[in-house]
């Protein structure tokens, strides 16, 4: 084992595996409501960034899948100019701001999302240190680890929903809660730091700890709807999907991520419906057992 977080998730994901009932089921719904957002699905498209280099139409275009399908979108961080086009498209749109030392900059953030007519917004709170464990810095803005007083500052001040992502321990998603944040995501950020623990086995603890206070998302190696299902029994109340997309948007454009979607909600319904769930929220977590 050389330290890869995404292979210790992709190890601890296959491990999972689910108890089918069938007696007394019906033919499931996954249809859900997040921050306030009707959805057909919890699979939402997750942060990117660029996607121009993947697809003429960028942004834009990657929406119209979400749209399509009746998702929500959420981008990397993006400009100003860049996270407005992708919300004209429609779709339920926020995006993923970083934690920058100079607290202006994520206010303005917050006030310009809010105008444009996000429907949330979050911050990468993993990315404030670098490789080598020094503050990081981002288009030469220094980036710096929020404190639990600085998480109330944000909640205190932000109309719209505002998610903390890369929380992977109690202890973090305790302070969310305290502080007002309105969720997390409970996310590993693609390998971004070695050895982290694999987000589905962090999180049962997390929801125990916080039960109903925060909404929580979960990503990291989800490219399947039975995968989703996992997450889903194991805490999360809906999920994103990233990286089995992005070849998809490259050859297809939204066609082909929009049919992604549909074939993993399918796989999803089949999960519900197969172990005796009406809906994503009727899912009894002892179908999960671990092999």
């Amino acid at each position: 084992m050389n330290g890869n977080s995404d292979e210790l998730m992709r190890q601890y994901l296959d491990r999972l595996t689910i108890e089918y009932r069938f007696l007394d089921t019906v033919e499931a719904s996954t249809a859900c409501t997040v921050f306030g957002q009707k959805l057909t699905t919890p699979i939402m498209l997750g942060g990117l960034a660029h996607y121009e280099k993947l697809h003429e139409g960028g942004g834009p275009l990657y929406a119209q899948a979400a749209k399509t399908v009746g998702t929500a979108m959420w981008t990397g961080f993006t400009f100003d100019n860049e996270i407005e086009d992708v919300i004209a498209v429609g779709a339920p749109a926020a995006r993923i701001i970083k934690p920058f030392a100079e607290k202006d900059l994520i206010f303005q953030a917050i006030d310009h999302d809010k105008k444009a007519g996000a429907c949330a917004i979050a911050m990468d709170i993993d990315h404030a240190y670098t490789k080598a464990g020094r503050y990081d810095s981002f288009f030469d803005h220094p980036l710096a680890a929020p404190t639990e007083a600085d998480l109330r500052e944000y909640a205190a001040y932000s109309d719209l929903p505002i998610f903390m992502k890369g929380v992977l321990s109690v202890k973090d998603a305790e302070a969310c809660a305290r502080a007002g944040i309105a969720g997390i995501v409970v996310s590993q950020h693609q390998n971004m730091f070695p050895w982290c623990v694999p987000t589905l086995k962090v999180l049962p603890e997390i929801r125990k700890a916080v039960g109903d206070s925060l909404t929580i998302l979960c990503d990291s190696c989800l490219d399947t709807g039975y995968e989703v299902f996992k997450a889903l029994a194991l805490g999360a109340d809906a999920v994103f999907t990233v990286r089995p997309m992005i070849p998809l948007f490259r050859e297809r454009g939204a066609e082909g991520v929009a049919e992604r979607l549909v074939q993993m909600t399918g796989e999803l319904r089949a999960c519900l419906s197969r172990t005796g769930a009406r809906d994503i929220r009727s899912i009894d977590p002892s179908v999960i057992r671990m092999i």
